[in-house]
């Protein structure tokens, strides 16, 4: 608990910022247009402890701030603290004002990530497992699975083999549940993983007319309620701004030994890296087709670490099937090949991971790893353990 001095200080020194942060520029704040931002005039505070969860109480107070929210992160060793803005004062205000309260806090807005896989008109054949040498019979998972997506339609006739827990990480109604219907059932696809348990963290429950999008609030949640579970391996088929709320929920999750794998991203080759697949402690995803060549919208650079089929993949829907396109349906075969591998089934390392997926994949760019591929084609032959 802080003590009236300490209090005080905080209160002249987010008084002072208020003035100098005034004149800087205002082009990176939030506004009633920004389709990057779920909840503008929101500011979000990650914390370590207690006395750091009180101080933030009394900063938010003195300053003005309506307290939303506050969520104990056990998983994570974390507190969020959600605060809605005073009108006059942007973004980068906020934050700079309140990180200075306090010293310890990690603040920011809450940025928006979306999904990354759009539909297909082609009809080609159903050739991803051949191309990455799945087992006919498939493989039995070693460890259960996280996917943070949209909601999971656990009726579907595809997802039959798997056991499913869900739970929602947002406001409102829900987001239809088809993207994540479609990831989980080409992860739990009994041709490649058998006995799968799944945990579906549902974060989308926003919608613009860019389409659907989740907060970093909802994926920093939804994290924090992985790691508890102590699920092994997260599937993120989806993508945004670097966010520094998310950055540091990654961080902690990656210290508890998750792995985490995200697609790469849809927005072309001539863009900086998306995240959270940019982040140094994660599996980033990219996309081929059947001829090995890379998905045309597919990001590029140093952080891409494998590749998988990702264009015109045949896709379970209600009694047919489709075949959809993207990083994100190529980022749930990575997850399902490590999730078969024995070798990796105590992996908490993802340094670990990066070497047995170079150790296993097949050259598709330059020698060696490349910002295209990155290491390559990743194949699942003889990586059973049954």
């Amino acid at each position: 608990m802080i003590n009236a001095l300490q209090f005080l200080r905080q209160v002249v020194i987010i008084s002072l910022l208020f003035v100098l942060v005034g004149c800087a520029p205002l082009t990176t704040s939030p506004d009633k247009n920004d389709t990057n931002v779920v909840g503008q005039r929101k500011v979000i505070a990650l914390v370590p402890d207690a006395q750091a969860t009180e101080g933030m109480r009394a900063a938010g107070l003195s300053g003005g701030y309506q307290l939303l929210d506050v969520t104990d992160l056990a998983g994570l060793d974390l507190t969020m603290l959600t605060f809605r803005m005073p009108d006059g004062i942007t973004g980068p205000q906020a934050i700079a004002a309140l990180e200075a309260a306090v010293p310890t806090s990690t603040v920011g807005i809450n940025h928006a990530y979306r999904l990354q896989q759009s539909s297909s008109a082609a009809q080609e054949l159903d050739y991803a497992n051949a191309m990455m040498r799945w087992r006919t019979d498939g493989c039995r998972a070693q460890v259960p699975v996280g996917v943070i997506d949209t909601g999971i339609d656990t009726t579907s006739p595809a997802l039959d083999g798997a056991r499913i827990v869900t739970r929602a990480f947002f406001e409102g109604r829900a987001a239809p549940a088809a993207h994540g219907t479609d990831v989980a059932s080409v992860l739990a696809n009994p041709s490649r993983l058998k006995d799968v348990t799944i945990y579906g963290a549902n974060v989308f429950g926003q919608q613009d007319a860019l389409g659907l999008k989740a907060g970093a609030d909802a994926l920093v949640r939804a994290l924090d309620w992985l790691a508890e579970e102590d699920v092994r391996f997260v599937n993120l088929a989806l993508a945004g701004p670097y966010n520094k709320l998310l950055d540091l929920a990654v961080e902690r999750s990656v210290d508890r030994g998750l792995i985490l794998v995200a697609a790469v991203g849809n927005d072309g080759p001539n863009v900086d890296p998306l995240y959270p697949a940019g982040f140094d402690g994660v599996i980033a995803v990219t996309a081929v087709d059947a001829d090995g060549r890379i998905y045309r919208n597919a990001v590029r650079g140093p952080h891409v670490d494998i590749a998988a089929p990702g264009v015109d993949i045949l896709v379970p829907s209600g009694g047919s099937v489709r075949f959809v396109t993207g990083t994100s349906i190529a980022t749930p075969l990575i997850t399902a090949r490590l999730a078969a591998d024995p070798t990796l089934a105590n992996a908490r390392s993802v340094s670990d991971v990066r070497k047995r997926l170079a150790a296993t994949s097949a050259e598709l760019g330059r020698s060696g790893r490349d910002p295209v591929y990155g290491h390559g084609l990743a194949l699942a032959e003889d990586i059973c353990g049954d």
